[in-house]
């Protein structure tokens, strides 16, 4: 005789199931709140840092907090934006879409404070499949020769948001890292991690950042829905704002990049 499973039963299975999933895709701090404060008052005693990122407004949404603490610190922040995010939303309706995000950089950098920042103008979504990044990358990180770094996280992104240029991006500067010697190399700090066991508290340049984010008029902005946002990196580590990182130490070595994650924008 055929025994049927109760509707109910498949439903609660399915629910389990989907709540074990979400639970593994949550952001989850891999280290107390007060160590992870701590490691990111030590980040902010760099005095040269170098941030990579895929798109104009990168810099601003997940990293800007930091990156501004640091240049108010007296830090020599240099940035690279690897393309000008041409394929992306034009809300203002830019005859030059191109040229319009880099000047909305430059006014974000500004605010920001960064001391230079290197357009690479390679194209929108096929940033990792160009040979010029890494070249580029390179040749900067040596003349910069950072005692930081920033890139997206490549292996352990937070989700929902993945974009090929961001992971793809990262992924490229870590297999140039690898190859450096384990003495010299600076520690990398990943950012939209879900690993993280650094935090830099930024409850003081809130309204910086979002000043920062709000310069990328093309994009729409989003300072409101920036301050959702880093208000609940901050509660994990129980401050007002936070940004996260996940740290991979100059000396050790990444966990294996993934395969990278389809584009989105």
């Amino acid at each position: 005789m055929e025994m049927r499973l109760p509707r109910w039963f498949i439903l609660l299975v399915l629910l389990l199931v989907l709540l074990g999933f979400g639970w593994l895709l949550q952001v989850r701090l891999t280290t107390a709140p007060a160590q992870a404060l701590a490691q990111g008052q030590q980040l902010l005693a760099a005095k040269r840092v170098l941030a990579l990122v895929a798109h104009p407004d990168d810099l601003e949404w997940y990293v800007g907090g930091t990156l501004h603490l640091l240049a108010n610190a007296g830090a020599d922040v240099e940035v690279i934006v690897a393309s000008d995010g041409e394929q992306g939303p034009n809300r203002t309706h830019a005859p030059d879409l191109r040229a319009a995000r880099r000047a909305e950089q430059e006014r974000a950098g500004q605010i920001n404070g960064y001391t230079q920042i290197h357009f690479l103008g390679l194209p929108d979504r096929l940033v990792a499949a160009e040979p010029e990044l890494t070249l580029r990358v390179a040749e900067i990180y040596q003349q910069l020769k950072p005692e930081a770094v920033f890139i997206f996280d490549p292996d352990w992104p937070a989700y929902p948001y993945l974009h090929a240029d961001h992971q793809g991006s990262a992924q490229a500067f870590m297999r140039f890292w690898e190859k450096l010697p384990a003495q010299g190399r600076p520690p990398v700090y990943l950012f939209q991690t879900r690993q993280p066991d650094t935090a830099v508290d930024i409850s003081t340049v809130i309204d910086a950042k979002v000043q920062a984010m709000d310069a990328h008029v093309s994009q729409g902005g989003g300072g409101t829905m920036l301050r959702r946002v880093f208000a609940a990196d901050g509660r994990l580590v129980g401050v007002p704002y936070a940004e996260l990182f996940r740290t991979v130490r100059g000396d050790a070595q990444p966990s294996g990049a993934q395969p990278s994650p389809e584009t989105a924008e």
